[in-house]
């Protein structure tokens, strides 16, 4: 049998592992891949915050599960960033709501229940940041100008945001949720990844509230948001 030959390590890392700092065109390459933009929202008490994502992709059918990176030191990346009560700290495995229980049925957390809606006055409630829970609306490409209001760095008030814009608000989640998107899912963080200068969750979906029968999704491209037509 020959014998292969050792493997050379990529140029600007070591035997050690990976380089600590990204090659000179990674960013330019990336933004050469085409994404689908999403509207992330969250009930933070008396708050609400929403900011725009394109790193989001579905992750399984059974159980429903999502992915959603968000920037480390983002606001939303801090209230969604660390387990409610006493669950696993982020970077642990899937805590005690993630999956089926023992027995084989659902654990406390899988279904709706009286207790779960917030207070549509204040997005109060066992909803919301407090509890893991946030919102995604799949925009459609006549929302162009909603995601470029949620792009802005800070706290993005999603309430002042959304105030011309028809919505609701998620009765599981709390979270605002403006009409008008392809699709709207609300979700419950079930494993927190910490990547780089990112934070990745992994979140099961509780419901979707709306899916629209058709519609052009809005694309991020090279930094922008090129129409398809």
């Amino acid at each position: 049998m020959t014998e292969r030959p050792p493997a050379l390590a990529p140029a600007g890392s070591s035997r050690a592992g990976p380089a600590a700092t990204a090659p000179p065109d990674f960013a330019g390459a990336l933004s050469a891949y085409a994404a689908g933009v999403t509207l992330v929202t969250i009930a933070d008490g008396r708050d609400d915050i929403g900011t725009t994502v394109s790193a989001f992709c579905p992750v399984s059918l059974e159980p429903p599960l999502v992915l959603v990176s968000l920037l480390a030191t983002s606001y939303p990346a801090e209230l969604l960033g660390t387990s409610p009560g006493d669950g696993p700290s982020p970077g642990d495995g899937p805590g005690p709501g993630d999956g089926a229980s023992p027995a084989g049925g659902t654990s406390p957390g899988d279904g709706p229940s009286p207790a779960d809606g917030a207070d549509p006055a204040d997005g109060g409630g066992p909803g919301g940041a407090a509890a893991g829970r946030f919102a995604v609306c799949l925009l459609a490409a006549s929302q162009r100008m909603l995601a470029g209001r949620f792009a802005a760095a800070g706290r993005p008030n999603a309430r002042r945001m959304l105030a011309e814009v028809p919505h609701r608000r998620g009765p599981l989640s709390g979270a605002l949720i403006p009409d008008g998107g392809l699709a709207a899912l609300e979700c419950e963080v079930s494993r927190r990844i910490p990547a780089g200068d990112h934070l990745v969750l992994i979140a099961r979906v509780l419901a979707v509230p709306y899916q629209a029968p058709s519609g052009d999704p809005l694309i991020r491209f090279r930094g922008r948001y090129p129409a398809l037509r």
